[in-house]
């Protein structure tokens, strides 16, 4: 027999996407009496003009006026204020949204988008499913958005202690909140093989530290000044610089690469995210959720150089307060100067590896695909294991 599961998502950036694929991942693997068939559906689709063209107007937003976007998120970031946004918003999507539900019949529905958590609960009442159970998949860290904060969702999965208290502030249950961490891809727990062999593997070398410098899937933003900068501090590193879907980025450092005092080495869009992370010894990045989960999840230190405008700034802080690596917010300068001072300290790159550990709740995707399992087919909400229980108490320590 097949449960559906309908999974919804805006592509604003490419976090939720990756998210939503990774609980995919993991509800394929699930030993259960049923079948899983999965629907990750892009909700924007499905709405009127302009929420149709809410991808679009991300990109552009942070490409040409982040702080008006970072505006935007603080204008609405309270309770009446978002209400009064879920008003306006509601007729674009309403009709469309029930029609979905419908079309689809899902056994359950998952919203991992701050903004379709109201979205989905009214839809679904629309449709009459009141029977069918929503999950809230929380994937941005620190002071979140309000619009993730939804009493009536019957689950909660949140990514960190701090969303976790928040979200009780918030009114939240804490029956029907769960600690288990920000969804990353399960074959980022199942990377195999020592640190020289993946070393190998990937063509770096043993002895030199390797430093990987990343900005999202899209590599955009600042990379290019900050792989330059590093490229040209003469630091006694290797770089490996991902471009993503980048192309005329990878095309020019490729090109400039020869004549750099540090060798780099250039890489697109790869699959070997998970086996580069246990293989490199520093990342430097800008603050996305997932990018930072899947480096935890490595005990990979972090570098932060760069962030969105309002969502990603509780990230950074979710960085700096549980010592998770550096901040470097102050230029191509100032990254050079935290990757120096980190690869020349080696006992301190252990804490952060130590600090990391107590953060990152192991098997995310798998936990979170189980509690979607077990409420669907039971209509309970597993208990909080004995490992996540006691990573939690770890992290108010830390």
């Amino acid at each position: 027999m097949t449960k559906r599961a309908l999974l919804l998502i805006s592509d604003t950036g490419g976090g939720h996407r990756s998210a939503a694929n990774a609980i995919a991942a993991a509800l394929d693997e699930t030993k259960s009496p049923f079948t899983y068939e999965h629907r990750i559906e892009d909700v924007a689709a499905h709405c009127s003009f302009p929420l149709t063209q809410l991808g679009l107007g991300y990109s552009m937003a942070l490409r040409y006026a982040p702080p008006v976007y970072g505006a935007l998120y603080h204008a609405t970031n309270g309770r009446r204020r978002y209400k009064a946004l879920v008003r306006f918003c509601e007729p674009l999507y309403r009709e469309r949204l029930r029609d979905l539900f419908i079309d689809y019949r899902p056994d359950v529905i998952v919203s991992i988008h701050p903004l379709l958590n109201h979205a989905a609960l009214r839809a679904r009442d629309d449709a009459h499913m009141h029977h069918v159970p929503v999950v809230t998949v929380i994937t941005d860290l620190g002071k979140v958005h309000e619009s993730w904060l939804v009493p009536d969702a019957d689950a909660v999965v949140v990514p960190a202690r701090e969303v976790y208290q928040r979200a009780l502030s918030r009114g939240v249950s804490p029956s029907r909140l769960r600690l288990l961490g920000h969804p990353i891809h399960p074959k980022f727990d199942d990377v195999t093989g020592s640190k020289a062999e993946l070393r190998k593997l990937l063509h770096l070398p043993y002895e030199t530290p390797v430093v990987m410098l990343m900005a999202g899937g899209e590599g955009g933003g600042k990379l290019l000044s900050t792989a330059l900068a590093l490229a040209k501090a003469r630091l006694p590193i290797e770089l490996v610089v991902v471009c993503g879907r980048n192309e005329p980025l990878a095309q020019k450092l490729g090109e400039v690469a020869a004549s750099l005092p540090t060798p780099m080495h250039v890489l697109g869009f790869t699959d070997k995210i998970p086996e580069y992370f246990r293989a490199v010894d520093l990342l430097v990045t800008k603050a996305g959720p997932g990018t930072l989960a899947e480096a935890n999840a490595a005990q990979l230190p972090v570098v932060v150089y760069d962030f969105v405008p309002g969502q990603e700034r509780g990230n950074v802080d979710f960085v700096r307060h549980n010592g998770l690596g550096l901040i470097a917010l102050q230029g191509a300068s100032s990254v050079v100067t935290a990757v120096r001072s980190l690869i020349g300290a080696p006992e301190r790159l252990a804490e952060i590896r130590h600090n990391q550990e107590m953060v990152a709740p192991r098997r995310s995707s798998r936990r979170i695909a189980a509690l979607i399992t077990s409420i669907t087919e039971n209509g309970t909400i597993p208990a909080q294991d004995d490992f996540v229980g006691l990573q939690f108490q770890a992290a108010t320590a830390v």
